[in-house]
């Protein structure tokens, strides 16, 4: 009976092996079909926005978003199965058209001429800001030990800055935005409490976000806090340290959490956070806060794909989480 049972089991995986070779050809065939579909778009965002880098015309046009979607409303409601599974289809057609999606979005981020993570600034902002430099700069924040020593590590890393100290942080925050501070720093995240939305909440009032981080120990060794040096524009300086990216998104169907995550790994991205916001900070349900780490990731492809699909994603910061020695 074992050798029976091994038979079967042989001739199972050979006829299933023999299948996924003939299905291969077909998948290359897709894959060449969605690379033309990616030329189509990109020539049709190039004539309506008038932009020939791709890239930056879908991270800033309205327009871009309108052709995509319009692209996948032929040919994607061809029956896939026969009746008899029928009810395994919905999950296929989801994850054919979800792989679709990225292979899509991957394709049209090549078509650009983007060379570094600073171009994609246009996200959010018509310009890139520029990095203050020179002249009398000032770091705002309330003085303890744990904030003093988060300033000290971005000190080193700001060629030249002074001190201001604060009541509180939310004082600090608001100094940046009535130009009294260049920057500010505040607590955003700590191992005992996770993320500290009352801290988001003024980074958000005042137009702020965040460029760079980093963790600092309590006097106690019991937890840790991670702090942010803000600025009153979204920038991005080059400098030692992992990429991130963080962003809050706002879901109209909880499902599609699943394919930003899916997407993450797809574009080689590490998904580093999700939490849920509360509606009191976020205005609405299903509003979720994600962190991504962007080291050796496709960040073309995944901003093409957020922009694309997630235009109301809202960035807080593309900014460098500076490591524990620097």
């Amino acid at each position: 009976m074992e050798t029976n049972a091994g038979n079967a089991f042989y001739i199972v995986e050979k006829n299933l092996k023999r299948t996924a070779l003939s299905m291969s050809g077909a998948w290359e065939k897709s894959f060449a079909h969605l690379r033309e579909q990616a030329r189509a778009i990109a020539g049709e965002i190039s004539r309506q926005s008038g932009q020939k880098d791709i890239l930056r015309a879908v991270l800033t046009s309205d327009e871009a978003a309108r052709i995509y979607r319009e692209s996948f409303l032929y040919g994607r409601e061809e029956a896939l199965f026969g009746e008899i599974n029928r009810r395994e289809e919905p999950y296929f057609r989801r994850a054919k058209n979800r792989f679709f999606q990225y292979y899509l979005c991957g394709a049209l981020a090549e078509e650009t001429s983007l060379g570094t993570l600073a171009e994609l600034i246009p996200f959010v902002c018509e310009e890139p800001a520029v990095f203050p430099v020179g002249g009398e700069r000032t770091v705002a924040f309330l003085r303890n030990g744990q904030a003093m020593r988060a300033f000290e590590r971005f000190a080193k890393l700001l060629d030249g800055v002074s001190a201001v100290y604060e009541n509180n942080f939310l004082n600090a925050c608001e100094s940046v935005y009535t130009g009294h501070a260049t920057f500010a720093i505040i607590p955003i995240r700590s191992t005992a409490d996770g993320r500290l939305n009352s801290f988001y909440r003024q980074i958000e009032k005042y137009g702020l976000s965040i460029v760079m981080t980093c963790e600092v120990d309590s006097d106690d060794g019991e937890n840790t806090t991670t702090f942010a040096l803000v600025y009153k524009d979204l920038l991005f300086r080059e400098m030692d340290g992992e990429p991130v990216y963080e962003c809050k998104i706002t879901f109209d169907d909880l499902n599609a959490l699943a394919d930003v995550a899916d997407a993450a790994s797809y574009y080689g991205a590490a998904l580093y956070s999700v939490e849920a916001l509360p509606i009191l900070f976020s205005g609405r349900a299903h509003s979720f806060s994600l962190v991504f780490g962007l080291q050796n990731a496709d960040f073309r492809g995944l901003f093409a794909y957020l922009a694309l699909e997630y235009p109301q994603t809202a960035a807080i910061g593309i900014y460098r989480k500076l490591d524990a020695d620097a």
